[in-house]
């Protein structure tokens, strides 16, 4: 009996150590996902596929599951991943065998398609040069990083430099074309170019000084029903900046004609709310219901939002209704101020600004001294589409002014400081009187204004102060100080 039941007991362990109760045993180690990227961390453009295929051991008899931010995507031992919206998603890849799970996580960053965009600010007829002169041709081009380039001139190709200098000994009207690519996309540029002997006239061959307006020809006498502050606006174009179409703080509301633009800028000044000329050259241009006097004092009162180290000047400029239409279509007249000498100072600056092309974008510009830059998006301080006026339908326009040489730096302490300059600009910390004896011709010369009927301020700084943006001239008030003083 005791040997049969010991060869019974043998043959038990034996068929116990081949079966586990109907389960198969597993010896092997849990099964081991090693992916291509080994810390993990993947990008891929929108709308562009990622294949994942790691690699896997001992999964003999396992299953796959992937799960995107918790849901179930996919169930095969390989996954391709495509997203629409950019952002971080997380991907778990989970193989179980039926003695046990293990699982991996992916973070794929999806990041936007970045397509290249060309700026370039093309004469309505294209170009002129003369002949055998060069023509520098030199387009501002956003994601340009790994780009090719091609420049074809009537069909054939000159250039694959991102930069052209364009000549030609013969006259004639040439067809140029630029293209630029990159993995994203491709844009593309046509335009004309003149050569002739002899350039047509630019248009802008007018050097007479500016004439005196007509003495007392058309004063409007204040009288008590007279009102300190402005009458009416004229104007509002202001360059592109982070306050220009913003809701919460610029208080826009989707302002999209230029009729439009000047209400929300009367509503602003009637609350007392500022408003911003955005960045160098934006424009303000206020009417009163009556002439003011200029009486050799202080005549008018502007007042911004600038304090202690930061100021954003503006330009004053004043002009006479000369021909008593009621409109400021005649000479505009600058208010010196304290930089009126300085060597830095430049007059007739002038800033074109660019479209972007996409939302939440740059904006650039180019300026007339050969320089370029862009106004940045600032979208976790400032999130609308765009810093381009919603009510500007051009695809880029040019401001024109006088422009300060900035002053703006970054101190010890990690804060932007913007010092004030010494008089004669508005929203210049707490400097907001002015006097119409100051003002100045074209030339730099005095001139004296019995009276004047509009006025204009204009941002003077072409300059940004890191993560504050761009320096932009705001406005929160204009008045006849000669009613209130």
């Amino acid at each position: 009996m005791n040997g049969k039941y010991s060869l019974f007991l043998c043959i038990g362990l034996f068929l116990l150590a081949g079966c586990n109760m109907g389960r198969e045993l597993h010896n092997e180690p849990a099964p081991l996902i090693v992916f291509d990227v080994a810390d993990g961390l993947y990008s891929v453009k929108t709308g562009k596929t990622l294949t994942l295929t790691p690699q896997i051991s001992y999964d003999a008899g396992a299953s796959y599951t992937w799960e995107l931010d918790g849901s179930i995507v996919g169930t095969d031992k390989q996954y391709v991943f495509s997203a629409q919206l950019p952002g971080t998603y997380l991907l778990t890849l989970r193989v179980s065998r039926p003695d046990i799970t293990v699982s991996k996580q992916v973070r794929i960053d999806v990041l936007k398609t970045a397509a290249p965009h060309i700026f370039l600010a093309v004469p309505e007829y294209g170009y002129s040069v003369l002949t055998s002169a060069s023509l520098e041709i030199r387009p501002i081009i956003d994601n340009k990083e790994n780009a090719t380039f091609l420049w074809k001139v009537d069909q054939v190709e000159v250039s694959r430099d991102s930069v052209y200098a364009f000549t030609s000994s013969r006259e004639g009207i040439y067809d140029v074309f630029f293209c630029v690519v990159n993995e994203d996309g491709t844009d593309q540029i046509f335009f004309k170019v003149k050569v002739s002997d002899t350039l047509p006239p630019s248009g802008d061959t007018d050097t007479t000084e500016d004439p005196d307006p007509p003495a007392g020809k058309y004063y409007r006498a204040s009288h008590l029903e007279s009102s300190a502050h402005w009458s009416v606006v004229l104007e509002y174009t202001p360059a592109p900046g982070q306050f220009i179409n913003e809701q919460e703080t610029g208080g826009f509301s989707g302002e999209n004609t230029p009729e439009k633009a000047i209400l929300y800028a009367e509503k602003r000044l009637k609350q007392g709310l500022f408003i911003s000329l955005g960045a160098f050259g934006g424009t303000l241009v206020a009417g009163f219901d009556h002439s003011i006097v200029n009486d050799g004092g202080f005549n008018l009162q502007i007042t911004g939002n600038a304090h202690e180290n930061s100021s954003e000047p503006g330009i004053v400029w004043v002009m006479q209704d000369s021909n008593g239409n009621g409109l400021p279509d005649d000479t505009w007249y600058e208010l010196k101020g304290s930089e009126h000498d300085n060597s830095r100072t430049i007059r007739n600056y002038a800033v074109t600004y660019f479209r972007p092309r996409e939302t939440g974008r740059p904006v650039y510009w180019a300026d007339n001294e050969g320089n370029t830059g862009t106004i940045d998006y600032l979208g976790s301080f400032h999130g609308q589409d765009s810093y381009y006026p919603l009510w500007i339908d051009r695809d880029y326009y040019t401001l024109v002014g006088t422009r300060l040489e900035s002053r703006n730096y970054l101190s010890q302490s990690g804060s932007w400081i913007s010092p004030p300059y010494g008089w004669g600009y508005a929203d210049n910390h707490d400097q907001d009187l002015f006097r119409i004896s100051d003002a100045v011709k074209r030339n730099g010369n005095p001139i004296h204004l019995d009276f004047i009927d509009f006025v204009k301020v204009q941002t003077g700084v072409n300059g940004k102060s890191g993560w504050l943006g761009e320096i932009s001239t705001e406005i929160c008030s204009i008045c006849d100080y000669n009613l209130i003083k």
